[in-house]
């Protein structure tokens, strides 16, 4: 069974999160199927601010089964993007994985 996975991230009050700065952070995780065995779709993006309390950036990505998806958690290409590119802005996250 494929396993999709939801992640959604808020930035620090007051960081700066630029036009660029978004852009890589998009990039680097759009990155990661060529880099990661077993994901079979990603999509990533900022939030449009059309609701108050939203969290700042969205990533789903389906995974092949369960092992593919625990494999992408702990990978090192998965931490070299989670803590030197995001990290640096990220206060929170939340994330879910379901069937399908």
């Amino acid at each position: 069974m494929s396993i999709t996975h939801l992640c959604l991230i808020t930035y620090k009050d007051g960081a700066t999160v630029d036009q660029a700065t978004r852009a890589a952070i998009e990039q680097a995780y759009l990155s990661l199927p060529d880099l990661i065995d077993g994901i079979t779709a990603m999509r990533v993006g900022h939030d449009l601010s059309l609701l108050d309390g939203n969290a700042h950036f969205a990533i789903t990505a389906t995974f092949r089964d369960r092992d593919a998806f625990l494999a992408y958690s702990t990978h090192p290409a998965h931490m070299d993007v989670i803590f030197p590119v995001v990290g640096p802005h990220m206060a929170s996250y939340s994330t879910a994985q379901f069937g399908g």
